[in-house]
């Protein structure tokens, strides 16, 4: 399931069959800080309003993270559609096409962009282990489904997961999640890492996955406690995870 947001853009119903969950957002900090627990975004652009903010708010978004961004745009403006696409927009879609359409292809360019069901995912697949895929940024616990999670949850959970039950400061997970942005206070660190946590256990309990596996350790941080449902669960990290481990090294 992909968590898909919604800026300016209501009313429209997501046909059942399609794997997206809508978010509605009206208000662009809200949005913005948000953009860790989405997959993918589209932006409604009425015919009276003015180009520049539609712009603005991709500029935004890409400052903060690399995000599948499409625009829904009443008008059929050739200019507007260029520019758009020059700043990172997959696409635009206009009047023309329906909103059934416009989600189909949402959904099957999400599929791609997370790579959920290509052959050439990296993934250890050893029995009694915690899977993590860096490509499709999964992850998946003995006996119990595939859990899709957003990259900064994904982020948060290799790192957890490098160090089984040892403990993260909110500090060292701020660091690795948050890498390219500018240094906050620390109460603002801890909550930011707290909502994090909140959304990857929410997920796992949609799953029936034990919340208590993303332990919090008091006024210090998280830890994987492998524990809570398999006495043999230990971290699988997979190819792409050295990158962070050389950067760590440095």
């Amino acid at each position: 399931m992909y968590n898909l947001a919604m800026f300016n853009l209501q009313g429209y119903s997501i046909p059942a069959s399609l794997k997206l969950y809508d978010f509605y957002f009206s208000d662009e900090n809200h949005l913005l800080n948000q953009l860790e627990n989405v997959h993918g975004i589209v932006i409604h652009c009425s015919a009276d309003e003015h180009q520049n903010k539609v712009l603005e708010l991709i500029l935004s978004i890409k400052r903060r993270l690399i995000l599948p961004v499409w625009v829904r745009s009443e008008t059929d403006n050739v200019i507007s559609k260029k520019l758009n696409l020059e700043l990172g927009v997959l696409g635009n879609f206009d009047k023309n096409i329906t909103n059934e359409e416009m989600f189909v292809i949402i959904e099957n360019t999400l599929n791609i962009v997370y790579d959920k069901d290509s052959k050439e995912n990296i993934e250890t697949k050893v029995k009694n282990e915690l899977l993590l895929n860096s490509l499709n940024f999964s992850i998946k616990i003995p006996d119990k489904a595939e859990i899709s999670l957003t990259r900064m949850e994904f982020k948060m959970i290799s790192l957890l997961a490098s160090r089984m039950n040892q403990a993260f400061t909110y500090e060292e997970i701020y660091k690795h999640v948050w890498e390219d942005e500018e240094e906050i206070d620390n109460s603002a660190k801890g909550y930011r890492t707290s909502n994090l946590a909140f959304h990857i256990r929410n997920k796992f309990i949609q799953h029936g996955i034990n919340p208590k596996i993303l332990r919090t350790v008091r006024s210090v941080g998280y830890l994987l406690d492998s524990n809570i449902e398999q006495k043999a669960l230990k971290e699988v990290v997979e190819v792409t995870s050295q990158k962070n481990e050389s950067k760590e090294a440095k």
